[in-house]
């Protein structure tokens, strides 16, 4: 909460309070205690609810990994497992976000040959790298990974 805002809840607080008195039968003399009791009220409500301001975002920005560095990481495990292919395919997926086509599809290719049972979403991620190594233009290698991903999953 900040301090304008603590201001400003005082003075309504106040006003209230005068608005109310003077519209009793209480004296302008003990209006005093009336007021001092909203100035206490508002400034332990201030103390209370104060919170302290959030760690600015940019410190946390920098500790967060880039998918550059998760892409690094993945290298670093093929490295010990090359014939895992769920990793070549989260490596072919940074690619493709990175935009770097011909490198996604060299890891989507070899998904599909090390997968036992080929997914229409493995089929799905080759066929779209393709499609953006073709300027966006569908070929006929690209409608028949389309349509082998539909055989396998119509719903998908």
């Amino acid at each position: 909460m900040s301090l304008w805002f603590f201001i400003a809840i005082t003075l309504m607080g106040l006003f209230i309070v005068v608005l109310s008195l003077s519209a009793s039968k209480v004296k302008p003399t003990q209006w005093f205690g009336f007021c001092l009791m909203v100035l206490a009220l508002t400034s332990a409500g201030y103390l209370l609810l104060k919170q302290t301001p959030p760690k600015p975002i940019q410190a946390e920005i920098a500790r967060m990994m880039t998918s550059r560095d998760i892409m690094d990481e993945i290298q670093q495990q093929l490295k010990h497992e090359p014939n895992n292919d769920e990793l070549w395919f989260q490596l072919g997926q940074g690619y493709l976000l990175e935009g770097e086509f011909d490198a996604a599809l060299i890891c989507f290719d070899y998904t599909l040959q090390l997968t036992d049972n080929v997914t229409a979403t493995q089929l799905a991620a080759k066929a779209t790298t393709l499609y953006y190594l073709h300027k966006q233009a569908m070929t006929d290698e690209i409608s028949l990974l389309l349509e082998q991903a539909l055989q396998l999953e119509p719903y998908n």
